[in-house]
């Protein structure tokens, strides 16, 4: 069976890659990946990590083109791969546009269809926005879905959809091969005792007023606690830089860099005090690794975190993410309480699972 593997961004790489390594381990499965370069040097480095390289690159896609452009791009190009290579299954990963423009490509050519991550919902078209609507529009078109988590599962039953397997996540398998790896950050060596606060932020519907808002919460707690050190890689979009460097200018204990190689940031977030982000893929790896995590967003399609001592939903309004930061600090028995790791988004064996499924479905 030929296998089309399909990535456009660093989170897809980080959780594709290891079911690929998985894929190739069976002769019933002619395996390759397909990469659109949604993201391109920051899912590049994941590929270099894995010690792989992607077998199809559109070379051809342009820097900034917004939604509409992207997807028109997209449909074409996997459109003419599609016709000239026959892959008889193509495999996608959660809500990203690739995701999405490879399916409705795979869709009109009769090509079966795999959604990994499948079932996640906010119930909010907006929020997140558009992997919303993506990731609702990819199980519709999808032949085989492999959901997270019970939850995810009982989303697509409800709607109907066929062939659900509930699998855990495939994230979980990166971050266990990370660890294992034993990869040194010299960001720790800058901590100098103080505790680590880890910063993520570059949700789409954030940008802006939102996110400035979210971010002069910490700061503020960071002015007035020298006992902690933030360190924040900060997302390659020019929108998000500025409101960063605008935020955080002159405030000297938080460290500002590039996106970190997957290994290195696998590493900062296992040693983690506390992190603040309104990332997907890290509400699945804090529980894991049972790190308290303040998520900066309104809603979550994770809808088990809620349920999970380790995760809070602070959204992203000033006044409340540093009232729950300096809450969280003066509050030991609080601190303890959020550190419950979990194996509710998988125990690192994923993609065995999901090989396995597509051996007995096929």
């Amino acid at each position: 069976m030929r296998v089309f593997v399909v990535i456009g961004t660093r989170p897809e790489a980080i959780k594709m890659l290891p079911l690929v390594r998985e894929l190739r381990k069976y002769g019933e499965f002619e395996t390759k990946i397909c990469f659109s370069r949604q993201h391109r040097e920051l899912a590049i480095s994941v590929f270099e990590e894995f010690k792989t390289e992607p077998d199809f690159v559109f070379e051809d896609l342009k820097i900034g083109l917004d939604l509409r452009e992207l997807t028109v791009e997209l449909l074409n190009y996997f459109d003419v791969i599609f016709a000239k290579e026959k892959p008889d299954l193509v495999l996608v990963h959660g809500d990203t546009t690739t995701a999405f423009c490879a399916s409705l490509a795979a869709f009109y050519k009769g090509i079966s269809i795999a959604h990994i991550e499948a079932g996640l919902r906010t119930f909010d078209s907006h929020a997140p926005f558009p992997e919303e609507f993506n990731r609702v529009a990819i199980d519709g078109l999808a032949d085989i879905h492999f959901a997270p988590t019970k939850i995810a599962a009982e989303n697509l039953i409800k709607e109907g959809r066929k062939s659900v397997f509930t699998v855990g996540n495939t994230v979980i398998d990166a971050l266990k091969c990370s660890l294992s790896s034993g990869v040194y950050t010299p960001f720790l060596s800058e901590l100098k005792g103080r505790k680590l606060v880890l910063v993520t932020t570059h949700r789409r519907e954030n940008l802006g007023e939102k996110m400035r808002s979210s971010l002069l919460g910490i700061r503020d707690v960071l002015c007035e606690r020298d006992d902690l050190f933030a360190i924040l890689p900060a997302h390659p979009n020019p929108r998000v830089r500025e409101v960063v460097q605008e935020v955080f200018k002159n405030i000297k204990n938080i460290k500002i860099c590039e996106p970190l190689p997957m290994r290195e940031f696998h590493k900062l977030l296992s040693r983690a005090f506390v992190v603040f982000s309104d990332s997907g893929g890290i509400q699945e790896e804090a529980a894991y690794l049972g790190v308290p995590l303040f998520l900066m967003r309104e809603k979550t399609e994770r809808r088990e975190c809620l349920e999970l001592s380790n995760v809070e939903l602070v959204g992203w309004r000033r006044e409340v993410i540093r009232n729950e930061f300096l809450a969280f600090l003066n509050d030991s028995a609080r601190q303890e309480g959020m550190r419950v790791s979990s194996t509710v988004f998988g125990d690192g064996h994923t993609s065995e699972k999901i090989v396995r499924c597509l051996l007995d479905f096929f």
